[in-house]
Protein backbone atom coordinates (compact mmCIF):
# COMPACT_ATOMS: atom_id res chain seq x y z
CA UNK A 1 0.00 0.00 0.00
CA UNK A 2 1.19 3.61 -0.42
CA UNK A 3 2.05 5.49 2.23
CA UNK A 4 1.93 9.14 2.08
CA UNK A 5 2.89 12.32 3.77
CA UNK A 6 1.45 16.10 3.42
CA UNK A 7 -0.78 14.14 0.52
CA UNK A 8 2.44 12.91 -1.33
CA UNK A 9 3.26 9.70 -1.96
CA UNK A 10 6.60 8.89 -0.33
CA UNK A 11 6.84 5.17 0.10
CA UNK A 12 5.51 1.58 -0.18
CA UNK A 13 4.30 -0.63 2.37
CA UNK A 14 4.96 -4.46 1.31
CA UNK A 15 3.89 -7.35 3.35
CA UNK A 16 5.07 -10.24 1.73
CA UNK A 17 3.67 -14.17 2.69
CA UNK A 18 3.32 -17.49 2.08
CA UNK A 19 -0.51 -18.56 2.07
CA UNK A 20 -1.36 -22.40 3.07
CA UNK A 21 -2.77 -22.85 -0.22
CA UNK A 22 -3.96 -21.43 -3.34
CA UNK A 23 -6.54 -23.74 -5.39
CA UNK A 24 -3.67 -25.75 -6.79
CA UNK A 25 -3.88 -29.32 -7.81
CA UNK A 26 -1.75 -30.19 -4.70
CA UNK A 27 -2.63 -29.17 -1.26
CA UNK A 28 0.39 -26.40 -0.98
CA UNK A 29 2.00 -23.44 -2.88
CA UNK A 30 5.01 -24.91 -3.48
CA UNK A 31 4.60 -26.65 -6.84
CA UNK A 32 8.19 -27.83 -7.82
CA UNK A 33 6.70 -30.09 -10.63
CA UNK A 34 4.02 -27.33 -11.84
CA UNK A 35 5.35 -26.47 -15.25
CA UNK A 36 3.19 -23.65 -16.25
CA UNK A 37 1.29 -20.66 -13.59
CA UNK A 38 -1.97 -21.99 -14.92
CA UNK A 39 -1.19 -25.41 -12.38
CA UNK A 40 -0.08 -22.83 -9.61
CA UNK A 41 -3.77 -22.07 -8.60
CA UNK A 42 -5.60 -18.78 -8.80
CA UNK A 43 -3.25 -15.91 -9.95
CA UNK A 44 -4.57 -12.12 -9.22
CA UNK A 45 -3.80 -9.47 -12.13
CA UNK A 46 -2.67 -5.90 -10.75
CA UNK A 47 -6.11 -5.29 -8.46
CA UNK A 48 -6.99 -3.40 -5.27
CA UNK A 49 -7.97 -5.77 -2.41
CA UNK A 50 -8.89 -2.23 -0.80
CA UNK A 51 -9.44 1.29 -1.75
CA UNK A 52 -9.74 4.19 1.41
CA UNK A 53 -9.22 1.19 3.99
CA UNK A 54 -12.64 -0.49 3.13
CA UNK A 55 -11.99 -3.88 1.64
CA UNK A 56 -13.03 -5.23 -1.75
CA UNK A 57 -15.61 -7.96 -0.63
CA UNK A 58 -15.61 -9.62 -4.34
CA UNK A 59 -12.13 -9.57 -5.02
CA UNK A 60 -11.74 -11.90 -1.73
CA UNK A 61 -14.66 -14.16 -2.13
CA UNK A 62 -13.42 -15.14 -5.15
CA UNK A 63 -10.25 -16.43 -4.10
CA UNK A 64 -11.83 -17.80 -0.96
CA UNK A 65 -13.59 -19.91 -3.20
CA UNK A 66 -10.74 -20.88 -5.04
CA UNK A 67 -9.57 -22.34 -1.45
CA UNK A 68 -9.10 -25.58 0.55
CA UNK A 69 -9.04 -23.29 4.03
CA UNK A 70 -10.81 -20.32 2.95
CA UNK A 71 -10.97 -18.81 6.41
CA UNK A 72 -7.31 -19.54 7.18
CA UNK A 73 -6.64 -17.65 3.60
CA UNK A 74 -8.54 -14.70 4.36
CA UNK A 75 -6.89 -14.44 8.08
CA UNK A 76 -4.02 -14.37 6.43
CA UNK A 77 -4.92 -11.89 3.88
CA UNK A 78 -6.45 -9.47 6.89
CA UNK A 79 -3.52 -10.22 8.43
CA UNK A 80 -1.36 -9.20 5.93
CA UNK A 81 -3.66 -5.81 5.22
CA UNK A 82 -2.83 -5.39 9.28
CA UNK A 83 1.03 -5.19 8.77
CA UNK A 84 1.21 -2.82 5.94
CA UNK A 85 -1.61 -0.80 7.98
CA UNK A 86 0.97 -1.05 11.46
CA UNK A 87 4.14 -0.16 8.60
CA UNK A 88 2.06 2.75 7.62
CA UNK A 89 1.55 4.21 11.18
CA UNK A 90 5.54 3.72 11.89
CA UNK A 91 6.11 5.59 8.76
CA UNK A 92 4.22 8.52 9.46
CA UNK A 93 5.54 8.22 13.05
CA UNK A 94 8.83 8.35 12.15
CA UNK A 95 8.50 11.30 8.70
CA UNK A 96 6.78 13.69 11.83
CA UNK A 97 9.55 13.14 14.44
CA UNK A 98 12.38 14.11 11.85
CA UNK A 99 11.07 15.61 9.01
CA UNK A 100 11.03 13.90 5.01
CA UNK A 101 14.37 15.26 4.33
CA UNK A 102 16.04 13.81 6.69
CA UNK A 103 14.27 10.52 6.36
CA UNK A 104 15.15 10.32 2.83
CA UNK A 105 18.71 11.45 3.30
CA UNK A 106 19.26 7.73 5.58
CA UNK A 107 19.05 5.94 1.74
CA UNK A 108 22.05 8.31 0.85
CA UNK A 109 23.51 7.76 3.68
CA UNK A 110 22.93 3.83 3.21
CA UNK A 111 25.21 4.32 0.23
CA UNK A 112 27.67 5.80 1.73
CA UNK A 113 27.93 3.18 4.44
CA UNK A 114 28.17 0.84 1.80
CA UNK A 115 30.51 2.28 -0.61
CA UNK A 116 32.86 2.38 2.35
CA UNK A 117 32.39 -1.15 3.26
CA UNK A 118 33.15 -2.31 -0.62
CA UNK A 119 36.05 -0.06 -0.61
CA UNK A 120 37.87 -2.60 1.84
CA UNK A 121 37.46 -5.62 0.07
CA UNK A 122 40.17 -7.15 -2.22
CA UNK A 123 39.69 -5.72 -5.96
CA UNK A 124 38.97 -8.53 -8.39
CA UNK A 125 36.27 -11.14 -9.63
CA UNK A 126 35.34 -14.34 -8.61
CA UNK A 127 33.04 -17.32 -9.24
CA UNK A 128 31.34 -19.50 -6.97
CA UNK A 129 29.40 -22.72 -8.41
CA UNK A 130 26.66 -24.46 -6.41
CA UNK A 131 23.67 -26.93 -7.69
CA UNK A 132 20.30 -27.81 -6.81
CA UNK A 133 19.40 -31.72 -6.70
CA UNK A 134 17.59 -33.15 -9.31
CA UNK A 135 14.00 -33.30 -9.64
CA UNK A 136 12.64 -35.80 -11.72
CA UNK A 137 11.17 -34.83 -15.33
CA UNK A 138 11.95 -31.32 -14.07
CA UNK A 139 16.22 -31.39 -13.80
CA UNK A 140 17.07 -34.95 -13.98
CA UNK A 141 20.41 -33.76 -13.78
CA UNK A 142 19.93 -31.04 -11.10
CA UNK A 143 20.17 -27.37 -11.56
CA UNK A 144 23.98 -25.70 -11.71
CA UNK A 145 23.87 -22.29 -10.09
CA UNK A 146 26.91 -19.97 -11.06
CA UNK A 147 27.35 -16.78 -9.84
CA UNK A 148 30.50 -13.78 -10.40
CA UNK A 149 31.23 -11.11 -8.80
CA UNK A 150 33.23 -8.14 -9.21
CA UNK A 151 34.26 -5.72 -6.90
CA UNK A 152 35.79 -2.31 -7.49
CA UNK A 153 36.61 -0.92 -4.06
CA UNK A 154 37.39 2.50 -5.72
CA UNK A 155 33.86 3.07 -6.67
CA UNK A 156 32.42 1.00 -4.09
CA UNK A 157 30.61 -1.10 -5.88
CA UNK A 158 30.10 -4.64 -6.63
CA UNK A 159 28.52 -6.49 -9.37
CA UNK A 160 26.73 -9.88 -9.43
CA UNK A 161 26.45 -11.39 -12.49
CA UNK A 162 24.13 -14.37 -12.88
CA UNK A 163 24.22 -14.69 -16.67
CA UNK A 164 25.70 -17.66 -16.91
CA UNK A 165 22.78 -20.08 -15.58
CA UNK A 166 20.70 -22.86 -17.97
CA UNK A 167 17.62 -21.84 -19.46
CA UNK A 168 13.90 -22.29 -17.45
CA UNK A 169 13.03 -25.81 -16.71
CA UNK A 170 9.69 -27.15 -17.12
CA UNK A 171 8.56 -26.68 -13.54
CA UNK A 172 8.17 -24.45 -10.29
CA UNK A 173 11.59 -23.71 -9.59
CA UNK A 174 12.24 -20.64 -11.79
CA UNK A 175 12.91 -17.81 -10.16
CA UNK A 176 11.48 -14.50 -10.72
CA UNK A 177 12.87 -10.97 -11.58
CA UNK A 178 12.34 -10.12 -7.62
CA UNK A 179 13.94 -12.99 -5.96
CA UNK A 180 16.85 -13.85 -8.23
CA UNK A 181 17.55 -9.56 -8.33
CA UNK A 182 17.14 -9.73 -4.02
CA UNK A 183 19.02 -12.65 -3.55
CA UNK A 184 21.84 -11.49 -5.16
CA UNK A 185 22.12 -8.88 -3.14
CA UNK A 186 21.71 -10.40 0.15
CA UNK A 187 24.71 -12.70 -0.57
CA UNK A 188 26.61 -9.49 -0.94
CA UNK A 189 25.05 -7.90 2.29
CA UNK A 190 25.85 -10.90 4.24
CA UNK A 191 29.43 -10.17 3.66
CA UNK A 192 29.84 -6.59 4.11
CA UNK A 193 29.95 -4.94 7.73
CA UNK A 194 26.42 -5.33 9.93
CA UNK A 195 26.13 -1.59 10.54
CA UNK A 196 25.83 -1.17 6.46
CA UNK A 197 21.70 -0.48 6.40
CA UNK A 198 19.85 -2.73 4.02
CA UNK A 199 17.75 0.41 2.02
CA UNK A 200 17.32 1.48 -1.26
CA UNK A 201 20.62 3.75 -0.71
CA UNK A 202 23.31 0.44 0.05
CA UNK A 203 21.27 -1.42 -2.79
CA UNK A 204 22.31 1.21 -5.23
CA UNK A 205 25.95 0.38 -4.98
CA UNK A 206 25.66 -3.57 -5.90
CA UNK A 207 24.72 -3.92 -9.43
CA UNK A 208 23.07 -7.10 -10.59
CA UNK A 209 23.38 -8.79 -14.54
CA UNK A 210 20.16 -11.58 -15.08
CA UNK A 211 19.37 -13.11 -18.56
CA UNK A 212 15.94 -13.45 -19.98
CA UNK A 213 14.91 -16.89 -20.10
CA UNK A 214 17.10 -18.28 -17.04
CA UNK A 215 15.96 -20.37 -14.11
CA UNK A 216 17.88 -17.68 -12.62
CA UNK A 217 16.98 -14.33 -14.17
CA UNK A 218 14.13 -13.09 -15.43
CA UNK A 219 11.68 -16.01 -15.98
CA UNK A 220 9.77 -16.37 -19.59
CA UNK A 221 6.22 -15.36 -20.00
CA UNK A 222 3.71 -18.29 -17.67
CA UNK A 223 6.13 -20.52 -17.30
CA UNK A 224 6.33 -21.70 -13.52
CA UNK A 225 7.53 -19.72 -10.42
CA UNK A 226 5.33 -21.31 -7.79
CA UNK A 227 8.83 -22.20 -5.71
CA UNK A 228 11.20 -18.91 -6.69
CA UNK A 229 11.46 -18.30 -2.84
CA UNK A 230 13.15 -20.96 -1.75
CA UNK A 231 15.27 -23.83 -3.43
CA UNK A 232 17.15 -22.58 -6.09
CA UNK A 233 17.10 -19.17 -4.67
CA UNK A 234 18.40 -20.69 -1.85
CA UNK A 235 21.55 -21.69 -3.82
CA UNK A 236 21.66 -18.43 -5.18
CA UNK A 237 21.89 -16.78 -1.59
CA UNK A 238 24.16 -19.54 -0.87
CA UNK A 239 26.45 -18.78 -4.36
CA UNK A 240 26.27 -15.32 -3.07
CA UNK A 241 27.32 -16.09 0.97
CA UNK A 242 30.41 -18.72 -0.59
CA UNK A 243 32.06 -16.59 -3.11
CA UNK A 244 33.47 -14.29 -1.09
CA UNK A 245 35.48 -17.30 0.46
CA UNK A 246 37.35 -17.61 -3.28
CA UNK A 247 39.37 -14.48 -1.56
CA UNK A 248 40.44 -16.16 1.01
CA UNK A 249 40.28 -16.07 4.94
CA UNK A 250 38.66 -14.23 6.54
CA UNK A 251 36.03 -13.83 3.87
CA UNK A 252 32.90 -15.89 2.75
CA UNK A 253 31.19 -18.58 4.56
CA UNK A 254 30.05 -22.45 3.89
CA UNK A 255 27.07 -23.27 2.23
CA UNK A 256 24.19 -23.46 4.89
CA UNK A 257 21.14 -26.15 4.42
CA UNK A 258 18.30 -25.16 2.29
CA UNK A 259 14.58 -24.83 2.97
CA UNK A 260 11.47 -27.35 2.20
CA UNK A 261 12.73 -30.80 3.84
CA UNK A 262 10.03 -32.92 4.75
CA UNK A 263 10.18 -31.46 8.59
CA UNK A 264 8.67 -27.81 7.20
CA UNK A 265 6.32 -29.48 4.79
CA UNK A 266 2.83 -28.84 3.59
CA UNK A 267 0.48 -30.93 5.68
CA UNK A 268 -3.36 -31.34 4.86
CA UNK A 269 -5.78 -34.03 5.56
CA UNK A 270 -9.35 -34.11 6.99
CA UNK A 271 -9.64 -33.85 11.20
CA UNK A 272 -11.37 -36.16 12.21
CA UNK A 273 -11.43 -34.74 15.85
CA UNK A 274 -13.52 -31.81 14.10
CA UNK A 275 -16.31 -33.36 11.74
CA UNK A 276 -13.81 -33.57 9.14
CA UNK A 277 -13.04 -30.16 8.71
CA UNK A 278 -10.35 -29.64 6.03
CA UNK A 279 -6.93 -28.59 7.42
CA UNK A 280 -3.63 -27.16 4.77
CA UNK A 281 -0.86 -25.86 6.82
CA UNK A 282 3.35 -25.47 6.70
CA UNK A 283 4.49 -26.83 9.44
CA UNK A 284 7.78 -25.96 11.06
CA UNK A 285 8.86 -29.02 13.01
CA UNK A 286 12.72 -29.04 12.13
CA UNK A 287 14.94 -27.42 9.45
CA UNK A 288 18.30 -27.62 8.31
CA UNK A 289 21.64 -26.09 10.03
CA UNK A 290 23.39 -22.90 8.89
CA UNK A 291 27.27 -23.11 7.27
CA UNK A 292 30.06 -21.76 9.55
CA UNK A 293 32.72 -18.76 8.49
CA UNK A 294 35.64 -17.52 10.17
CA UNK A 295 35.28 -16.68 13.44
CA UNK A 296 31.64 -18.39 13.92
CA UNK A 297 30.07 -22.06 13.89
CA UNK A 298 27.02 -22.56 11.76
CA UNK A 299 23.84 -21.24 13.15
CA UNK A 300 21.32 -24.47 14.99
CA UNK A 301 18.02 -22.59 13.93
CA UNK A 302 19.34 -21.27 10.49
CA UNK A 303 16.39 -23.35 8.54
CA UNK A 304 17.75 -21.41 4.95
CA UNK A 305 19.51 -18.90 3.40
CA UNK A 306 16.35 -17.29 2.51
CA UNK A 307 15.38 -16.76 6.20
CA UNK A 308 18.62 -17.32 7.82
CA UNK A 309 17.32 -17.82 11.67
CA UNK A 310 14.53 -15.47 11.37
CA UNK A 311 11.67 -18.20 11.34
CA UNK A 312 10.89 -20.33 14.70
CA UNK A 313 10.62 -23.70 14.74
CA UNK A 314 6.74 -24.51 15.81
CA UNK A 315 6.02 -25.16 19.32
CA UNK A 316 5.26 -29.26 19.68
CA UNK A 317 1.83 -28.65 21.67
CA UNK A 318 0.55 -25.55 19.50
CA UNK A 319 0.79 -28.15 16.56
CA UNK A 320 -0.53 -30.74 17.86
CA UNK A 321 -3.82 -28.58 19.50
CA UNK A 322 -4.16 -26.93 15.96
CA UNK A 323 -3.66 -30.21 13.37
CA UNK A 324 -4.50 -34.37 14.05
CA UNK A 325 -0.82 -35.03 14.23
CA UNK A 326 1.68 -36.15 16.92
CA UNK A 327 5.09 -35.18 16.77
CA UNK A 328 7.06 -38.10 18.15
CA UNK A 329 10.73 -36.78 18.45
CA UNK A 330 12.54 -33.92 17.47
CA UNK A 331 16.43 -33.27 18.00
CA UNK A 332 19.78 -32.26 16.61
CA UNK A 333 21.34 -35.15 14.64
CA UNK A 334 24.64 -36.11 16.17
CA UNK A 335 27.85 -36.01 13.71
CA UNK A 336 25.73 -34.25 10.76
CA UNK A 337 27.76 -30.83 10.73
CA UNK A 338 29.81 -29.68 8.26
CA UNK A 339 33.83 -30.17 10.07
CA UNK A 340 36.00 -27.62 9.69
CA UNK A 341 38.00 -25.22 11.87
CA UNK A 342 34.98 -23.55 12.70
CA UNK A 343 31.59 -26.11 12.39
CA UNK A 344 28.68 -25.90 10.12
CA UNK A 345 25.69 -26.89 12.54
CA UNK A 346 24.03 -29.94 12.84
CA UNK A 347 21.24 -31.13 11.16
CA UNK A 348 17.96 -31.39 12.93
CA UNK A 349 15.76 -34.89 12.88
CA UNK A 350 12.48 -35.93 13.50
CA UNK A 351 9.40 -38.58 13.51
CA UNK A 352 5.70 -37.31 13.39
CA UNK A 353 2.31 -39.02 12.38
CA UNK A 354 -1.38 -38.35 11.58
CA UNK A 355 -3.97 -39.63 14.03
CA UNK A 356 -7.14 -41.50 12.88
CA UNK A 357 -6.77 -40.45 9.34
CA UNK A 358 -4.29 -40.40 6.66
CA UNK A 359 -2.43 -37.59 6.01
CA UNK A 360 -0.81 -35.81 2.81
CA UNK A 361 2.57 -34.19 3.31
CA UNK A 362 4.19 -31.98 0.37
CA UNK A 363 7.78 -31.34 0.50
CA UNK A 364 11.05 -30.24 -1.96
CA UNK A 365 14.07 -31.93 0.48
CA UNK A 366 16.80 -30.09 -1.46
CA UNK A 367 20.22 -30.77 -0.05
CA UNK A 368 19.41 -34.68 -0.58
CA UNK A 369 21.78 -35.29 -3.52
CA UNK A 370 24.08 -32.28 -3.39
CA UNK A 371 24.36 -31.31 0.90
CA UNK A 372 25.77 -27.77 1.62
CA UNK A 373 29.70 -27.27 1.01
CA UNK A 374 32.27 -26.47 3.01
CA UNK A 375 34.75 -23.65 1.97
CA UNK A 376 38.68 -23.90 2.64
CA UNK A 377 39.04 -27.42 3.80
CA UNK A 378 35.58 -27.52 5.70
CA UNK A 379 34.25 -30.51 5.33
CA UNK A 380 30.45 -30.70 3.69
CA UNK A 381 27.63 -30.79 5.74
CA UNK A 382 25.46 -34.00 6.76
CA UNK A 383 22.64 -34.36 3.56
CA UNK A 384 19.06 -34.52 4.30
CA UNK A 385 16.40 -37.25 4.18
CA UNK A 386 12.74 -38.64 4.35
CA UNK A 387 11.36 -41.95 5.03
CA UNK A 388 7.89 -43.58 5.79
CA UNK A 389 7.96 -45.96 8.80
CA UNK A 390 4.98 -48.80 8.49
CA UNK A 391 5.82 -51.21 11.51
CA UNK A 392 8.59 -51.04 14.16
CA UNK A 393 10.63 -53.64 11.72
CA UNK A 394 9.67 -51.86 8.33
CA UNK A 395 10.66 -48.13 7.11
CA UNK A 396 11.13 -47.12 3.08
CA UNK A 397 13.09 -44.46 1.80
CA UNK A 398 10.87 -41.53 0.31
CA UNK A 399 11.60 -39.54 -2.80
CA UNK A 400 13.47 -36.27 -1.79
CA UNK A 401 10.78 -34.08 -3.56
CA UNK A 402 7.51 -35.70 -3.06
CA UNK A 403 4.03 -35.63 -2.44
CA UNK A 404 3.12 -38.87 -0.22
CA UNK A 405 -0.40 -40.30 1.92
CA UNK A 406 1.02 -41.15 5.76
CA UNK A 407 -1.89 -43.14 6.15
CA UNK A 408 -3.37 -43.46 9.28
CA UNK A 409 -0.41 -46.03 11.72
CA UNK A 410 2.53 -44.88 9.42
CA UNK A 411 4.69 -42.40 10.58
CA UNK A 412 7.13 -39.90 8.37
CA UNK A 413 10.63 -39.09 10.07
CA UNK A 414 13.01 -37.17 8.36
CA UNK A 415 16.42 -35.17 8.47
CA UNK A 416 17.64 -31.85 7.41
CA UNK A 417 20.64 -30.84 6.02
CA UNK A 418 23.51 -30.04 8.50
CA UNK A 419 25.64 -26.86 7.12
CA UNK A 420 29.24 -26.88 5.77
CA UNK A 421 32.33 -26.18 7.59
CA UNK A 422 34.53 -23.19 7.48
CA UNK A 423 38.89 -23.99 6.97
CA UNK A 424 40.26 -27.33 8.25
CA UNK A 425 38.96 -29.56 10.68
CA UNK A 426 42.67 -29.59 12.21
CA UNK A 427 42.65 -26.07 12.94
CA UNK A 428 39.57 -25.93 15.49
CA UNK A 429 40.40 -25.09 18.82
CA UNK A 430 40.29 -28.25 21.07
CA UNK A 431 37.92 -26.34 23.57
CA UNK A 432 35.59 -26.04 20.87
CA UNK A 433 35.96 -29.73 20.21
CA UNK A 434 35.31 -30.71 23.63
CA UNK A 435 31.59 -28.41 23.56
CA UNK A 436 30.87 -29.96 20.94
CA UNK A 437 30.91 -33.14 22.17
CA UNK A 438 29.42 -31.85 25.47
CA UNK A 439 26.62 -30.82 23.74
CA UNK A 440 26.08 -34.08 21.89
CA UNK A 441 26.76 -32.44 18.66
CA UNK A 442 29.69 -34.50 18.07
CA UNK A 443 30.76 -38.12 19.37
CA UNK A 444 34.30 -39.03 20.64
CA UNK A 445 34.83 -41.23 17.83
CA UNK A 446 34.66 -38.07 15.06
CA UNK A 447 36.36 -36.08 17.63
CA UNK A 448 38.82 -38.33 17.77
CA UNK A 449 39.12 -39.19 13.82
CA UNK A 450 38.42 -35.78 12.16
CA UNK A 451 39.87 -33.19 14.77
CA UNK A 452 42.35 -35.53 16.44
CA UNK A 453 41.48 -34.79 19.72
CA UNK A 454 40.76 -37.46 22.47
CA UNK A 455 38.30 -36.86 25.30
CA UNK A 456 37.45 -39.03 28.27
CA UNK A 457 34.40 -39.18 30.50
CA UNK A 458 34.63 -37.51 34.15
CA UNK A 459 33.34 -38.97 36.81
CA UNK A 460 30.08 -36.67 36.23
CA UNK A 461 27.76 -38.79 34.28
CA UNK A 462 27.69 -37.92 30.35
CA UNK A 463 30.64 -35.09 30.77
CA UNK A 464 33.46 -35.12 28.54
CA UNK A 465 36.81 -33.66 29.22
CA UNK A 466 39.89 -33.04 26.90
CA UNK A 467 42.26 -36.20 27.24
CA UNK A 468 45.82 -34.78 28.06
Amino acid sequence: MPVFYEGEPLFWMIALSHHADTGAPVPSTYLPFAKTIFEEGIHFPCVRVAENYVEKADILRISSMRNRVPELWLGDVRAQIGACRTGEKRIAELVGKYGSDVVEDWFDYGARCAKAAIAKLPAGSYTYETRHDPVPGVADDGIPVRITVTVDPQAGEIVVDARDNIDNVAGGLNLSENTATGSCRIGVFNNLDESVPHNEGAKSQIKVLLREGSVVGKPALQVGTSVATTNVNDRLMMAGNCVFSEMGAPYGQAEGGSHLPAGIGVISGRDPFKGGRSYVNQIFVGYAGGGARSEYDGWLTYCGPANAGLIQLDSVEVDESMYPIIIESRGVVTDSQGYGQFEGAPAVGGVFYPLEHDMTIVYAADGTTFPPKGVLGGRNGGASSSWKITSTDHTADLPAFAEVVIENGAKIAFRACGGGGYGSPLDRDRARVLESVNRGWLSPERAKEVYRVGVRLTSQPGLFELET
